[in-house]
Formats: structure tokens, C-alpha cells, sequence
């Protein structure tokens, strides 16, 4: 590659790893470079990234107002990559792994970097997604617009928009809000042509949570919607229960 082809954050990092060492230079990694949006293949706007960081930039995009907390790790080949879409955050010491590998003869597990035979996928974190502390995403576990991950679960498998999820392996155990509070929701997150219709809604809830229990709620007193009005306008996000 060519020195001009190469962004100055990442010649620093060279710099850092020739001159005081890998271990300087992981350090570096984890605190500096892995916090800077510009390191990353896509960022938007408002992204807090919390050190340490443990992952590949170049193989992840993020959208506009989300979060990633500390300890995250994000273990990605060269042909695998995560997407983590606007409003969602990652919880602390989560782990998330876009791929894995096909057992294949004559490869011992050591040299499993060579990248044969490796199942590589595209795993999509959805808007307004939470993720508790400690999860693991594996491979096919492309979590819905809306969901809520419990802490410690383990996602093997994708998981439709609005469920609450929790366990080893992550099962389906509530839904964030009614089909009610799901349109008044996405009303004031999204666009028009971005939102859920109530037609899908009820065709989701029919088919995934039947007799489930909601946890979300509506009510918000008049000082937490000035609150949260003043923290939205703070971050330019923009209101669209009007339209």
C-alpha cells in the first residue's frame, strides 16, 4: 500500500508498534486508534466509543447516535463484517463474531488465521437496539430494529424486531412495547417511509408473541419529557411525531 493511500492515524499506530513495541502498540490500539470514528469503513454523526476497544475498524460500520461501552470485542476477518445501525448500543464487554470456520481436513485449529474454509457473514445490529453487558453475537445472530438483548445472553440465531431475548442460547422471553407503543415509538424516531406499519406489526406479533408480556411503557412525567427534550436537541436528533 502506498504511504499516501494510508491514513495519519494509522501510520502513528506503525509508528507506536516500530518504536516502542506490539505491546505498546496494542495498547495504543485499544485506547486511541479503535475510539476514532474516522478508523472505521462507515461512521455517522454522535458516536460515543468508550475505551478500552478491542476490534477491526476497517470491518464495521456505525450509524449515526450509537454507543459501544467498554471492553467490546468485534472479531472479524477481512471478509466479514458487523453493522451496527442508528440509536443501538453495545453493552460492555460484549463480544460479537461475524463468521466462523468449516472443520476441514489436513488444517489443525493453530492455523485457523489462514481464513480456509471460513463461513464468513454480514451481522446487522438493527436501530434502537440494546445489547446487554457480556452478550456474544455469533455468526447468523443479527439482532432486530428495537430489540433488547439480556446480559450474558448468547445469540446464535437472528432475532425479529422488538423481542426481548435473554439465555444460552438466547430465546424469546417479552416484547419491548404493544403494537400500539411501537407505532407511537417509531412516530417520533423515524420518517414516515422508515416506520413498521400496523399490518406487519400485528402479522410479527401473531407470529413470534403470542401470550408474551410487554415490559415497556409509556408514561413519562412533564419534567422527563423536557429532560429528554433538551438531551434530543443537544444531539440534533430530530422529532418527527408531527408529520
Amino acid at each position: 500500500m502506498k504511504l499516501k493511500n494510508i491514513k495519519w492515524s494509522t501510520i502513528k499506530l506503525m509508528f507506536v508498534s516500530h518504536v516502542f513495541g506490539k505491546t505498546a502498540a496494542a495498547i495504543y490500539k485499544s485506547y486511541v486508534y479503535n475510539c476514532n470514528t474516522k478508523n472505521f469503513l462507515k461512521a455517522g454523526e454522535h458516536i460515543t466509543l468508550v475505551k478500552p476497544l478491542y476490534l477491526i475498524p476497517q470491518r464495521i460500520e456505525l450509524g449515526s447516535y450509537t454507543r459501544i461501552q467498554p471492553n467490546v470485542k468485534i472479531i472479524a476477518s477481512k471478509n466479514q463484517k458487523v453493522i451496527i445501525k442508528k440509536f443501538s448500543a453495545i453493552g460492555a464487554g460484549s463480544t460479537i463474531i461475524p463468521g466462523n470456520h468449516t472443520p476441514t481436513v489436513s488444517i489443525p485449529q493453530f492455523l485457523s488465521y489462514l481464513y480456509i474454509n471460513d463461513v464468513n457473514h454480514t451481522l446487522i445490529v438493527g436501530e434502537d437496539v440494546w445489547v446487554g453487558a457480556n452478550s456474544t453475537l455469533l455468526s447468523k445472530g443479527s439482532i432486530g430494529r428495537g430489540a433488547v438483548v439480556a446480559a450474558n445472553a448468547v445469540v446464535s440465531k437472528e432475532i425479529p424486531p422488538y423481542a426481548v431475548v435473554g439465555g444460552i442460547p438466547a430465546k424469546i422471553i417479552a416484547v419491548r412495547f404493544s403494537i400500539d407503543q411501537i407505532l407511537e415509538h417509531e412516530a417520533s424516531l423515524y420518517p414516515p417511509e422508515e416506520r413498521f406499519d400496523r399490518d406487519y406489526l400485528e402479522k410479527l406479533f401473531k407470529e413470534k408473541y403470542s401470550e408474551l408480556k410487554t415490559l415497556g411503557t409509556s408514561i413519562i412525567t412533564p419534567k422527563e419529557i423536557q429532560q429528554l427534550t433538551l438531551e434530543k436537541s443537544k444531539y440534533r436528533i430530530e422529532d418527527y411525531s408531527n408529520l
